[in-house]
């Protein structure tokens, strides 16, 4: 493509940060902008120098080379600033790279810079670039600032009236369509998105609105028809890694755990930097049986994730239990020692790191150590029971059991089902490690105790609501809350509550955020959850949450 030379756009208003560990790039970068007037340009030559900059200013755009030295890249320093929301809802972010295999392009991409430029960078094509985004980007700003917020009705609407005047069928006006039904999705509406997505593959075959698609098959329960067309997305296209996932998602869920661990091996060939996806395929490999393949991803999952927002103790765990499943117990606690460490500011990841060395103690005869563990760890385990991942909870109760600490193994496994009580596997996994120890019937009791609890304090709020008795429904389910943290159907009860409440006496912006913060992790608990839609139409409804300007 030929490229005319045009006048040099003005950027005398625009903030630049440049991340780039070799200073005559640097050097090269900042003189560039000056001759387009940019008098506001801040360098950094590695992450940590980058990530301390963004915390103290919001650029308007951001030139970060991928490759940094030692430490994080430019992927890491991507992923950090949008987890911790140091990017300005108008911010360009444009990736910088002498890289041009496309293993390393694909990943690069797959992490959503606005744009990815390969050196060497010519004056003319870095100005296009950069004035297309920055007028895309304040285009797209408002609807930014209403998806941050979750305000998805707000976003549409936006969307909606920049589309207002826009020619059909131009490429601007397709980037808004696609933002319409990723909006729409958001909100739980699959009718409005499988329209535009219908109309976009009337016209041609476009991944994007076949995944779409795909999509709105998954979370309606239709999973052959989302494998069939994720099928036809990845058997023509190896580079669009999200299609895998979803396909991997989809296999997992129909019982082809084979078939979703070569989807997945498949894409991380593509594209190897991938925590999320090694995760994923340690857990499928681990189901399967093939631990030292679960093994070898679950430590590439920590590797990856170690300096990003995207760690979690879920690897950790897993790849201790594997270790301990292989009678390496040595590495087992080296494991559980890094979440320690790598985990420090995490609370629940450092009692679990001390807790899951029990098993492990136990398994190699330090029948004393594991028991002053237990009783050391015992009154923490039970007040932070609520917060503890189940998979960890049922590695743990059943050396608890064999320890003869039956009320902390009782408090942890009532917990579990307290929080799940709609997921008979939940109950039938804890069940079967009573029968196990020989406590069937009072294992039941226990359990089911446990459920019907649960059960009592939705429905005694239901009751105090339809009494009229809001503030006391509210207080209920509020520290029913505390104690039932991951329970979905009892988050959104609670947001029913304060939606209603907020009807009748008017929107606060306190309980708009709790009821906005109940219903956003319920659906992440609970995806495709119906209900959850339809309170979030209702809060957006409410007064100023409603109102907008372009």
């Amino acid at each position: 493509m030929k490229i005319r030379n045009l006048p040099p756009p003005d950027f005398s208003r625009t903030s630049f940060l440049i991340v780039e560990d070799f200073e005559g790039m640097r050097a090269i970068l900042r003189d560039i902008l000056a001759r387009a007037g940019a008098r506001h340009i801040a360098q950094a030559n590695n992450a940590d120098s980058a990530i301390s900059m963004l915390e103290r200013t919001r650029y308007d755009v951001i030139l970060c080379d991928l490759h940094l030295g030692h430490g994080k890249n430019g992927q890491d320093i991507l992923e950090e600033a949008r987890h911790r929301g140091l990017l300005a809802p108008h911010a360009v972010w444009l990736m910088v790279s002498a890289e041009k295999a496309a293993e390393m392009v694909t990943g690069t991409i797959e992490s959503r810079p606005d744009d990815y430029l390969i050196k060497p960078i010519t004056e003319t094509l870095l100005f296009m670039r950069l004035s297309q985004q920055i007028a895309k980007k304040h285009v797209l700003a408002p609807i930014e600032i209403a998806m941050r917020e979750h305000e998805y009705l707000k976003a549409l609407r936006l969307t909606d009236s920049q589309m207002e005047g826009i020619q059909p069928n131009t490429p601007h006006a397709w980037d808004l369509k696609r933002l319409k039904a990723e909006l729409a999705m958001a909100s739980g509406e699959h009718g409005p998105a499988r329209a535009i997505y219908e109309e976009a593959l009337s016209l041609r075959d476009l991944p994007w609105a076949r995944l779409g698609l795909a999509k709105i098959h998954y979370n309606e329960g239709r999973l052959d028809d989302a494998r069939r067309e994720l099928k036809e997305i990845t058997d023509g296209n190896r580079a669009y890694l999200e299609a895998h996932d979803w396909l991997a998602r989809t296999l997992d869920k129909l019982g082809d755990h084979e078939g979703a661990q070569s989807v997945l091996q498949r894409a991380l060939t593509t594209s190897p930097r991938a925590p999320l996806r090694q995760l994923h395929l340690g857990e499928v490999a681990h189901r399967r049986g093939e631990l030292g393949a679960a093994a070898l991803a679950f430590q590439s999952s920590i590797e990856l994730a170690r300096n990003t927002p995207l760690k979690t103790t879920q690897a950790y765990l897993a790849l201790s239990q594997i270790h301990l499943a292989q009678d390496n117990p040595d590495a087992a606690l080296k494991t559980l020692s890094a979440l320690s460490i790598d985990m420090y500011n995490n609370p629940a990841a450092r009692l679990l790191a001390q807790a899951m060395q029990i098993p492990v103690r136990l398994k190699t005869g330090e029948h004393g150590i594991a028991k002053d563990l237990a009783q050391q760890l015992a009154e923490e385990l039970k007040a932070k029971a609520q917060h503890l991942p189940p998979d960890a909870v049922f590695n743990l109760v059943v050396p608890l059991l064999a320890l003869g600490d039956k009320a902390t193994a009782d408090a942890l496994l009532a917990s579990v089902i307290g929080n799940h009580h709609d997921h008979p596997e939940y109950l039938e996994r804890a069940q079967a490690v009573y029968t196990q120890a020989g406590l069937e019937d009072e294992g039941r009791e226990l359990l089911n105790r446990a459920a019907r609890a649960a059960t009592d304090i939705m429905n005694r709020g239901v009751k105090l609501s339809r009494e009229g008795k809001l503030d006391e429904a509210i207080q209920l389910t509020r520290e029913a809350r505390a104690q039932m943290p991951s329970n979905a159907r009892l988050l959104l009860n609670h947001a029913f509550l304060l939606i209603a409440w907020m009807e009748r006496h008017g929107r606060e912006t306190a309980l708009n955020k709790e009821a906005r913060g109940c219903i956003e992790l319920a659906r992440k608990l609970k995806p495709g959850e119906k209900r959850a839609s339809e309170l979030l139409t209702r809060l957006e409804l409410l007064g100023s949450d409603f109102e907008f300007s372009v």
